[in-house]
């Protein structure tokens, strides 16, 4: 299956609503709240690697297998990588 191209703000926004299903609530003023806590973890939270890897595989829509060749890791590192980010950003939302 092809993957479509996903941009950062699409990606945010996505995670954004997610968490605010998940926390119960959903109004605007929350989802844009959320969307500037989501940028700013994402900027500040994470460590490169992190960083890196969400960006390319959930923004440029690259493969994890593409991304380790470029990094010279596992492919295993690339998916640990982004778990761990994705499980920050969800904590780091939780406070919110």
């Amino acid at each position: 299956m092809r993957r479509s191209i996903v941009m950062k703000e699409d990606f945010q926004y996505e995670l954004a609503s997610y968490l605010s299903y998940v926390s119960g609530g959903c109004n605007s003023s929350d989802r844009s709240r959320m969307l500037s806590i989501i940028k700013k973890a994402i900027s500040t939270e994470l460590t490169e690697l992190q960083r890196l890897c969400i960006e390319e595989h959930y923004l440029k829509g690259r493969k994890m297998k593409d991304i380790a060749a470029s990094l010279s890791v596992n492919p295993s590192t690339v998916t640990r990588h982004i778990r761990r980010a994705k499980d920050k950003l969800r904590h780091i939302a939780s406070y919110y």
